[in-house]
């Protein structure tokens, strides 16, 4: 920053500003400095509580994700091309105990689309589960529903 109390415009004869004049410019320059320190510290304060406030809304928004149960990112935000790890899938569904335990909880023999309704799942897979569960002896299908087996599911 230019110093502005020292623009040297009135000097006298010895090339040096009166005494009085100096101290009334070095007054204002202290001033203005000062009002400029109040003005930093003001945005200084107003950052601060903004980065509070939205600490409080990430706070807030990671316990509505925990209250849903899902996994919650670290906060590092990274590109797939920065991406060290390989990305894991998600664990495979075990459709036909899912299909099991759909059946044992409805008592009674159910359509392929009923089923593949019930535990979310397409309805040509779960009727290809349907046929290997059959084929099992897992599962009992007359025409178009099915029903338990007299025998028990194996648990692998």
């Amino acid at each position: 920053m230019a110093c502005s109390f020292c623009n040297q415009t009135e000097v006298n004869e010895e090339g040096v500003l009166p005494m009085p004049e100096l101290l009334e410019r070095a007054s204002a320059y202290l001033e203005a400095l000062e009002a400029d320190r109040q003005s930093a510290l003001a945005l200084s304060e107003q950052k601060a509580e903004e980065a509070k406030l939205i600490r409080a809304r990430q706070e807030g928004f990671r316990a509505a994700i925990e209250i849903l149960g899902r996994e919650i990112p670290d906060g590092k935000i990274r590109s797939s091309a920065d991406a060290k790890e390989p990305r894991h899938r998600a664990s495979r569904r075990k459709i036909p105990e899912m299909i099991t335990r759909e059946l044992s909880f409805s008592g009674e023999a159910m359509t392929a689309r009923q089923i593949a309704r019930a535990i979310n799942y397409t309805l040509e897979r779960t009727e290809t589960s349907l046929k290997r569960m059959e084929k099992k002896g897992q599962v009992l299908r007359d025409g178009g529903t099915a029903g338990r087996s007299a025998q028990p599911v194996s648990r692998r």
